[in-house]
């Protein structure tokens, strides 16, 4: 039983790691790069060469999507994104922890629609391809479904575990 027991605390401990590396920040961040990089060569190619690369505007376009879809799922991480809450402040604490678990069903239930029609979305749009590259234009809408799925396991984590939220937790609330 003892030998079991470790098995799954061994178990919790590597899947509590998982959940605390920051996916969504190095998603972000390399993606910003390839914005950046390719909207230099593009107007390096457009000024300074005969033939301007045709393929800077489709993967800078592409990096974007990927960058504001889990820069915003970083944001739900760290809980950057606004509570305007001075009205449920002034209920009673029974009253608050009511409206706060009917905050929190409702963002997962909208966390999953939007993972499960991105998904949908994301499949049907790998028929078509994309002009300049030539790739399906899943890889356009793919970024939106994975970052979904992803702000949908940072709300649940950040509800199950608040003591292991990120510093800048109350950061950018309007309290």
């Amino acid at each position: 039983m003892h030998d079991s027991q470790a098995r799954q605390a061994s178990r919790r401990s590597i899947a509590r790691k998982l959940l605390n590396v920051r996916y969504e920040e190095y998603i972000a961040s390399v993606a910003m790069v390839i914005v950046v990089g390719s909207v230099i060569w593009g107007v390096l190619t457009r000024y300074l060469f005969p033939q301007p690369a045709p393929w800077s505007y489709e993967v800078a376009t592409i990096a974007f999507a990927w960058l504001v879809f889990f820069a915003a799922a970083a944001g739900v991480r760290h809980r950057l994104h606004s509570d305007i809450d001075v009205f449920v402040l002034m209920f009673p604490a029974g009253l608050q922890r009511a409206v706060a678990i009917f905050n929190f069903w409702l963002l997962a239930l909208f966390f999953t629609a939007l993972t499960v029609l991105c998904a949908m979305h994301t499949v049907d749009a790998q028929k078509s391809t994309t002009i300049a590259l030539n790739i399906p234009r899943s890889f356009i809408y793919m970024p939106l479904c994975l970052a979904a799925a992803m702000m949908l396991v940072r709300h649940v984590q950040t509800w199950l575990d608040p003591d292991n939220a990120t510093s800048f937790q109350h950061e950018a609330n309007i309290t």
